[in-house]
């Protein structure tokens, strides 16, 4: 079987990691890297030569938002499998330009949702499944990083370049979202800390912090259910520092009268090796090949975390 060749574009962490599947992997190949200078000047003429279809199948893309949306739509025009990282473009408008892409080409557009490949995260959503725990109530997530995690963070702000990822994790639990407010801090730049207020379409309240000074480093997904709670607490890398990774669940204990008693006995599990970037390979190439739909990382699931991301930011400026 001839093997998927794949241009790398960019650097970072999970490119990094994404490097080392596509190497592992018995069917897939690297054919050639670009870093994000190299392509920040490209023209079209220089995108459609990187972007050969002779030359690759399939493009893995680690660049700015505005170059990944670009890269990305040169990529699908040409028939070129696409890997990019969440957010993958600036606005709801990039991505709303690349599903048009998809739709037409016969390519695959993948988005880096890479939470979702956690062990913790896949272990939540089976005993939600499974334990009756009645309606979501609450969501309270926490996102937080100390400073700011990359030059394009402290440039454009967190939650777009960071907390996204927990946006993704909100709309996997809780979504889809009708109504939004939110607050964020006057520093210059960016903003360092944003707060945010959802109500889902079933009712479930959440709240997001993402925010770039906690100094305790922190990713914290607590979910409140008619008759219990799980939480996620942690996650291994990706960035350092967010560990150890944590599935904490209880289901609430009542008196003789029924009245709910406060502090149930938990059972808490820990993981220790996150498989995210092989994980994330697999289902790509499965998909590429037609032996299977994505499940995650969908062109979908990346408008949503961009549409409810950019409705946050509007509502930070609608607060009498």
């Amino acid at each position: 079987m001839t093997a998927l060749r794949f241009a790398v574009f960019g650097k970072s962490r999970l490119a990094a990691a994404r490097c080392h599947a596509i190497a592992d992997h018995a069917g897939t190949q690297i054919a050639r890297t670009w870093s994000a200078e190299d392509v920040a000047g490209f023209d079209d003429a220089a995108w459609q030569a990187a972007l050969d279809p002779d030359e690759i199948d399939a493009a893995v893309f680690a660049l700015p938002a505005d170059l990944a949306a670009k890269a990305s739509l040169a990529a699908l025009r040409a028939g070129v499998h696409v890997l990019s990282e969440l957010p993958g473009g600036q606005s709801v408008e990039d991505i709303i330009n690349l599903r048009e892409a998809e739709r037409a080409s016969r390519a695959i557009l993948k988005f880096g949702c890479g939470l979702r490949y956690h062990d913790s995260v896949r272990a939540a959503c089976d005993h939600i499944a499974a334990a009756s725990l009645g309606e979501l109530l609450t969501a309270r997530a926490v996102y937080g990083h100390a400073g700011f995690p990359d030059k394009e963070a402290g440039q454009t702000g967190i939650l777009a370049t960071h907390g996204i990822h927990m946006l993704d994790m909100l709309h996997l639990f809780c979504g889809p979202f009708e109504a939004v407010k939110a607050m964020r801090d006057d520093g210059p730049g960016g903003e360092a800390n944003l707060f945010a207020l959802l109500k889902s379409a079933r009712g479930s309240l959440a709240q997001l912090h993402s925010s770039a000074t906690s100094w305790r480093q922190t990713f914290r997904l607590e979910l409140g259910f008619e008759e219990g709670y799980v939480w996620l607490d942690g996650h291994l890398p990706g960035l350092e520092g967010y560990g150890p990774e944590m599935l904490i669940h209880a289901r609430i204990e009542r008196d003789r009268e029924g009245r709910p008693q406060p502090n149930p006995e938990e059972a808490v599990r820990e993981f220790s090796i996150a498989h995210t970037a092989d994980e994330e390979l697999r289902e790509f190439v499965e998909a590429v090949g037609g032996r299977a739909p994505l499940e995650h990382g969908t062109s979908h699931q990346a408008f949503d975390a961009m549409n409810i991301a950019q409705r946050i930011c509007a509502a930070t400026e609608t607060w009498a």
